[in-house]
């Protein structure tokens, strides 16, 4: 699996870690405009309602605005799912707010859109933020923001990321078998094990990344390879802020949830909470070894400069008497004078000083063999 850096390196410019901040002074459960996605148009999200249980069938439809989708009666029987695809501008928030009756705090998380996934449990409803790790079109990490509330026969489900995570949901539903005999608490677990669930094709195309890093970085240590390895570490970093917190959500929706979830709902949730835990120590785990590969990278790095300066120096070395000898016989002698270098008058002179230049090498060369420096 292979993206472009450029490409890659500005979509992870686009998950950089920001703190979120309403402006100073603003009351709490303030609903922002200017806290809409960054970069992101104002059009609302897109609204879809399913109705099931209480003997009364399925029924799914599209509603123009929060207004139409009126809450569910405490004896109503029937499970309602408002889903809100996309970014829902602060008017919806606050629409919803009105008909449903949710925590101004809630909606400001909502509206936020930069919190830590976090539980909240108030008097009327279970607040669930969530963080969905996906890849975008640039293939870089992306996380959007997935909200959940739980209240008295009731689900609403916030994804303000561009694709319906939930349409398995929906066929389950329309499945009508014993999904439609539970309640609401058993669809907002199912919303919750989709999203966690979703990261576990992103980690398996990372560990194959990881695996094709490491054959490339034993075989050819290239620059190529460590910008790809510092990618993949970014990418691990912006997974573990997004689902570490996680595990602790679910944990704290089983502890606190008394009197919104039924008991048959709990274990659903612990098997939940348990594939939570294994996506982080698989997150842990590539963090790992994505560090030993960037140590081995470094290593094979240096064995490689280690190996180019030995060859460097035992060119030198065998190349330094061979320069002692060229000087020594191109030194400008007096022929007339008895001490004279008596192969300069010989025939064969200069075959013989060759001669001893290639001894002196061949020497040198078996006496780095046998030290195996070669």
């Amino acid at each position: 699996m292979k993206h472009k850096p450029n490409a890659r390196a500005a979509a992870l410019s686009r998950q950089r870690f920001r703190v979120p901040a309403a402006p100073a002074g603003s009351a709490p459960g303030t609903l922002h405009p200017a806290q809409a996605k960054e970069g992101g148009t104002a059009a609302p999200a897109q609204l879809a309602l399913i109705r099931y249980g209480g003997g009364a069938g399925i029924s799914e439809t599209a509603p123009a605005s929060v207004h139409e989708c009126a809450a569910p009666g405490a004896d109503d029987g029937r499970v309602q799912w408002l889903h809100l695809q996309g970014a829902p501008t602060a008017e919806q928030l606050a629409r919803l707010g009105q008909v449903f009756g949710l925590h101004p705090l809630a909606l400001e998380a909502v509206a936020s859109r930069q919190r830590r996934p976090k539980f909240e449990s108030f008097v009327k409803q279970q607040f669930v933020l969530l963080g969905l790790v996906g890849r975008d079109e640039a293939g870089g990490v992306s996380v959007d923001q997935v909200s959940l509330f739980l209240t008295a026969g009731c689900v609403i489900s916030i994804n303000e990321g561009p694709q319906d995570l939930f349409e398995p949901v929906r066929r389950r539903i329309h499945s009508a078998g014993k999904f439609t005999e539970r309640g609401a608490d058993y669809l907002l677990y199912a919303l919750i094990d989709v999203v966690i669930d979703s990261g576990f094709p992103l980690l398996e195309q990372l560990g194959d990344e990881l695996e094709a890093l490491e054959d490339e970085i034993l075989a050819d240590p290239s620059q190529q390879a460590r910008n790809r390895l510092h990618y993949v570490k970014r990418e691990l970093m912006v997974m573990r802020r997004a689902w570490w917190p996680q595990r602790e959500v679910i944990a704290n929706l089983m502890r606190q949830g008394e009197g919104f979830l039924a008991p048959g709902t709990l274990p659903y949730l612990r098997d939940c909470h348990e594939h939570c835990v294994v996506v982080i120590d698989f997150v842990e785990t590539y963090r790992e070894v994505a560090a030993s590969l960037l140590d081995t990278y470094l290593s094979a790095i240096s064995q490689r400069m280690n190996d180019i300066m030995k060859a460097l120096t035992i060119i030198a070395t065998i190349f330094l008497p061979l320069t002692f000898i060229t000087g020594l016989y191109g030194m400008n002698f007096d022929t007339a004078s008895p001490w004279n270098l008596p192969e300069l008058h010989w025939r064969y002179g200069y075959f013989y000083a060759l001669s001893v230049m290639l001894a002196v090498t061949l020497c040198m060369v078996f006496y780095f063999r046998r030290k195996r420096w070669l």
